[in-house]
């Protein structure tokens, strides 16, 4: 029990050390989709997603997932504590995240034109395509870096890195948007990447390791283990990329490029938020995880599962509660009325993102056993669910379609992956995840037929007090971990 409940505050810790960042972040960003929206209105905010996709699509086809991958391996060469080990992974990941990086951006340049027609159905971008491909490279080089950063859970690092790379973009894009109005966006994206290499390698040339004396050969034929899951890695993220420049495509073919900018707003703010909760778990989750497969004691997964699962839910509950009964407010609030066409949309993606929290819990457990395949069926069967959904239905419930299939994907891939992590490697959810995962549940559903069926004041009162309840149950057992008065009072000493 003792050691259950330092291993709960281990994870709070690293949680609270890159949420915390993540958080910052997040804001940092949201000030500037803001900026976007009132300096360039829809239309940017539409043009600059979908460039932003189109890049994303180029380096998940040549990237092989290395920064993911390579986090694990470096994790499992450093529970060795051999440091020639350690250095040569770190060696080899730093130079895949080169050489993939510098294989995307001549990807992007060579297919610059066919891209233009494919995103926007005309030539007109594929210059700005052929510029931004510079992002692929920088880009590559920094995930490297924070790889290695996370790989060696050097949590706080990441965090600075992750904070300072966010506010240089800010600080250096807003003058751009400024002046230069929807010829903004491209520079604004070379200069981002730009920055985010500049701050992940300042930091991450202070972790002194050995210098191997490693071939060119023996780099590529190495560093293929981790270009064989970090593949299937990207195929997954590929299929995912895909289907959301495939549903994209769809909106402006059915509406417009409005249409598709209160899409990727509200997009956003969903993705946004479950993000700072996913991300800020893995960077410690993950490299556990991979040490515990290393040494093969599957007992500790199980429980390092369900605890990081138990933990996720009690700090993403409430959250989702409070965003789900506010969407309208945080809509007006981040972009502008005019988004508010998409309200509905949120507040789907938002109870999907309940269900998404808990598969990706135990869908880790097929990247840290190397089975990236599992990973690749399940979230094949994400896409198809919501392409088909959005297809078949945009006729009956039109723009609303976008947020009930999001909903019915993640719905039905949950059932996949549980099905595959229970009769594959025996996993079973523990009585008090069960018990968590009960309680949020209602908590969530009720809130969701609060805002669907009930209007006006009384909706806002009811949301408030649902809400109230969300955070006071999550503090509640945060507390049973850690002692919030005494920690209080060293704090003020």
């Amino acid at each position: 029990m003792e050691q259950n409940k330092k291993s709960q505050k281990n994870i709070l810790k690293a949680t609270s050390i890159v949420g915390g960042s993540q958080l910052a972040t997040i804001l940092i960003g949201l000030i500037r989709n803001k900026l976007i929206a009132v300096l360039l209105g829809p239309t940017g905010v539409g043009i600059n997603a979908i460039l932003q996709n189109t890049v994303d699509l180029v380096r998940q086809a040549t990237g092989f997932g290395i920064n993911f991958s390579g986090v694990k391996e470096i994790a499992a060469a450093s529970s060795t504590e051999d440091e020639i080990k350690i250095s040569r992974t770190i060696t080899i990941l730093r130079r895949w995240s080169l050489y993939t990086g510098i294989l995307g951006m001549f990807v992007a340049i060579i297919l610059c034109l066919p891209l233009s027609y494919y995103a926007f159905d005309n030539k007109n971008y594929a210059v700005s395509i052929a510029i931004i491909s510079v992002t692929l490279l920088t880009t590559s080089v920094s995930s490297g870096q924070i790889a290695l950063l996370q790989g060696l859970r050097k949590m706080s690092i990441m965090a600075k890195v992750s904070v300072y790379g966010a506010g240089l973009s800010l600080l250096f894009c807003l003058p751009l948007y400024w002046w230069l109005g929807l010829k903004g966006i491209v520079p604004g994206i070379v200069v981002s990447g730009i920055m985010s290499l500049i701050v992940s390698y300042t930091f991450a040339s202070k972790i002194k390791v050995q210098k191997p004396n490693i071939t060119f050969k023996e780099t590529v034929t190495e560093g293929l283990g981790m270009a064989k899951l970090g593949f299937l890695i990207i195929l997954t993220s590929l299929m995912v990329t895909a289907t959301m420049y495939a549903v994209r495509s769809f909106i402006a073919q059915k509406m417009n490029l409005d249409a598709v900018g209160y899409f990727v707003a509200v997009w956003s703010i969903s993705n946004t938020y479950v993000n700072i909760i996913l991300n800020a778990m893995l960077s410690d989750f993950f490299p556990r995880l991979s040490e515990a497969e290393t040494f093969k004691d599957y007992k500790k997964s199980n429980s390092i599962i369900n605890e990081q699962l138990e933990l996720s839910l009690i700090i993403a509950g409430p959250l989702f509660v409070l965003l789900i009964g506010a969407a309208n407010l945080i809509i007006r609030i981040l972009f502008t009325s005019d988004f508010l066409i998409a309200v509905s949309v949120l507040q789907w993606q938002l109870f999907a993102g309940f269900f998404a929290i808990i598969s990706w819990c135990l869908g880790v457990m097929f990247l840290s056993k190397n089975k990236g395949g599992y990973s690749m069926l399940t979230e094949g069967i994400w896409s198809a669910t919501y392409y088909l959904f959005i297809i078949l239905f945009w006729n009956n419930l039109g723009f609303l379609s976008l947020g009930i299939g999001y909903f019915v994907a993640h719905f039905i891939k949950i059932i996949f992956v549980y099905l595959i992590t229970t009769s594959y490697w025996k996993f079973f959810f523990d009585t008090q995840s069960l018990k968590t995962i009960s309680i949020y549940s209602i908590l969530i559903i009720t809130i969701f037929i609060n805002v669907i069926l009930i209007k006006g004041i009384y909706q806002y009162i009811f949301s408030a007090i649902i809400s109230l309840i969300a955070i006071l149950i999550s503090y509640y057992r945060i507390s049973k971990i850690i002692d919030f008065k005494n920690l209080l009072k060293k704090k003020l000493k």
